[in-house]
């Protein structure tokens, strides 16, 4: 059997299908010309791909972030580590909060400071990294799989200066303490 080749259709080129009462996305072309639309729905399809390869571990994107920076058993405050991650102050003790609950991570309060919460990797946590991490790059690899290796290069390169360029603009920008 020979295999055709055939070149997809950007998906704001086909046709929309409709259902009476109902407009699909796709019809609005001028949404498929704004960064930010492209980028937020890119981020939807990763959580998607994220959970899909990660079902049965109870696991976000967001929670493996932090696991993974503390993956060395570095310990940081749990300011320093959600700003790591890209994430605001609430957000972060929410997701340590039930990174703890799971037994994943220890929050103990600091000597010089009573106030902050320095947050270590236990053995448990330190399993899931190395169980998810394998589950987290076959969803990476779904996610830029339709790039050649020369685009994926580019892709990565054009989004870090992106992210770099506009980080202060972000809730919650990264490594500012």
């Amino acid at each position: 059997m020979g295999t055709k080749t055939s070149k997809r259709q950007p998906m704001h080129d086909r046709p929309a299908r409709m259902r009476p009462g109902k407009a699909k996305s796709r019809k609005y072309r001028e949404l498929w010309k704004r960064p930010g639309y492209l980028v937020r729905r890119l981020h939807q399809i990763h959580v998607g791909l994220f959970a899909e390869e990660c079902s049965g571990e109870d696991l976000t994107p967001v929670q493996f972030g932090i696991l993974t920076v503390l993956q060395n058993g570095e310990e940081m405050d749990q300011l320093t580590l959600s700003t790591s991650v890209g994430i605001d102050r609430t957000s972060g003790a929410d997701v340590i909060r039930r990174l703890e609950r799971r037994g994943y991570v220890t929050r103990d309060a600091s000597d010089h400071d009573r106030r902050a919460k320095i947050i270590r990797i236990t053995h448990l946590g330190k399993d899931c990294v190395f169980r998810v991490r394998p589950m987290m790059a076959r969803a990476q690899e779904r996610l830029i799989g339709p790039l050649d290796n020369d685009e994926r290069d580019e892709f990565l390169r054009l989004i870090e200066k992106l992210v770099t360029a506009n980080n202060e603009a972000s809730r919650a920008p990264l490594g500012t303490v």
